[in-house]
Formats: C-alpha cells, structure tokens, sequence
C-alpha cells in the first residue's frame, strides 16, 4: 500500500503542531490560555456558565427523592449523619479556598 503525498503532508503537518505545543510553557491563568488558543473571555465565560447550570439527573432524582420521603414524613436523620454531613462541608469549604 502507497501513502499518498498528501497524506504525508498532514502527518507531518500534526508533528511540527504537536511538537509546537509541547514546546510551549504552561499556562497562569484561564485568560491566558484562552489567549494563546485564539478564545475570547466571553465565550469561556458563556461555556463556563452552561456548565455550572447544566442540570444533574442524579441530583434531580434525589431531590424528588427527598421530598416523597419529607411528604410522607418518612424521612429520618440522626445526630451522626448531621456530624457528618458537617465535616463533609467543612472539606469542601476547605478545598474551594485554595
């Protein structure tokens, strides 16, 4: 089988790209690799927005979930999963303030 001139050229087209990219330093901040890829702040912003309002079907169904159960007065939490729960937030406040 023949490899058509063409074809080598892409393949060596890809190459010198992904050699370039490897070559590069890493990045500080989002505006400045949205910089170098040719992005505007705008539209990262506009993707980053969808994303965060996307819905969660999981969630979604545990929050009905809840409710048939707070309906039915069937819902129980004892002082351990409250203690818990706490710690779990207290993480997670923890992580998001690096």
């Amino acid at each position: 089988m023949q490899i058509s001139v063409q074809e080598t050229t892409n393949v060596q087209k890809a190459a010198t790209s992904s050699q370039r990219t490897r070559e590069q330093s890493p990045v500080r901040s989002v505006s400045e690799l949205a910089d170098r890829n040719g992005v505007r702040m705008a539209e990262v912003r506009r993707f980053t927005e969808n994303a965060l309002l996307a819905e969660d079907p999981q969630r979604e169904r545990r929050i009905r979930e809840l409710e048939r159960r707070i309906a039915e007065d069937s819902y129980r939490v004892d002082a351990d999963q409250v203690v818990d729960m706490a710690d779990r937030r207290a993480i997670a406040d923890g992580v998001a303030t690096f």
